[in-house]
């Protein structure tokens, strides 16, 4: 995964021709002081190697989940990054895994794991870029990322949307999922719904819950994530991920046209997926 996320062309080739790098300048976790930070948030990520570089977006939860995908093109493979647990520490160590879009140009090979070490700073309470590195089977490189805010500010979504699983499982190109969003909130209570609007093609339902705040004011832009696939579908089961809503269109399948979008990272080993809706 490492090689792929840093390779332009593939997250997966990055990993195979020896580095992954987010930021030339950091070289594994070093002595801190500092935090615990708060991690929730919206995360820009940028790996880079002699093979190229390449920026993926993502989330982390308030498990300490950090996922992030990539939206390289012309060649959009939707593989996936995950850095270790963070938990807010200054230092931290485990494993980077990187997955393979299912259907995608790198399933062959599905994942790649290394180990990571690596350092958060912030202000205050919050942590505001992660730097690290990590070496393994893929060779060895640098990873950082910056925290950013996709959409100035999160609301609940309701009525129709397109779901696109990008690549698409198993059978090598998209899976379509007309949907149908109810549901809502406000502050650290909004749930949103969807489910599919008809009995064509793949059949899936599903929740964006938004990840609590401590401050009942405040509005986190990053949503747990669950959906259902019907026997209709590829792949059957229920899986979970990480999702958050932007103003862009990073995999150009809306034409770029002004929108909410909404993303989910689905992370579930060798199925391990990303969802735009629009």
């Amino acid at each position: 995964m490492q090689c792929r996320f840093l390779l332009s062309l593939s997250f997966v080739c990055l990993a195979l021709v020896g580095a992954l790098t987010i930021s030339c300048s950091s070289s594994g976790a070093k002595p801190c002081t500092g935090g615990p930070y708060s991690m929730v948030g919206d995360w820009k990520i940028t790996t880079s190697s002699t093979a190229g570089s390449v920026t993926g977006y993502g989330a982390i939860d308030s498990a300490g989940l950090a996922l992030f995908f990539d939206n390289v093109l012309p060649n959009t493979s939707g593989d996936t990054l995950q850095l270790p647990v963070l938990t807010g520490a200054c230092a931290f160590s485990g494993n980077i895994t990187s997955y393979a879009e299912p259907g995608g140009p790198n399933s062959s090979t599905p994942e790649v794991t290394d180990t990571m070490t690596g350092n958060v700073t912030g202000n205050a309470t919050s942590a505001t870029s992660i730097t690290g590195s990590f070496s393994g089977t893929g060779g060895s490189g640098t990873v950082s990322a910056a925290s950013f805010s996709p959409l100035p500010s999160v609301a609940a979504i309701a009525g129709a949307k397109t779901g696109v699983i990008i690549q698409g499982p198993l059978n090598g190109g998209p899976v379509l999922l007309p949907v149908t969003f109810s549901g809502g909130g406000s502050a650290n209570v909004m749930i949103m719904n969807f489910t599919t609007t008809n009995l064509a093609g793949c059949e899936a339902s599903g929740t964006f819950t938004e990840v609590g705040s401590s401050d009942e004011l405040e509005t986190l832009n990053v949503f747990d994530v669950s959906i259902t696939l019907m026997p209709t579908c590829p792949v059957t089961g229920t899986f979970t991920g990480i999702g958050f809503e932007s103003s862009t269109d990073y995999f150009g399948l809306n034409g770029g046209n002004a929108d909410t979008y909404l993303y989910a990272d689905i992370l579930d080993g060798t199925n391990t997926f990303v969802i735009e809706f629009y």
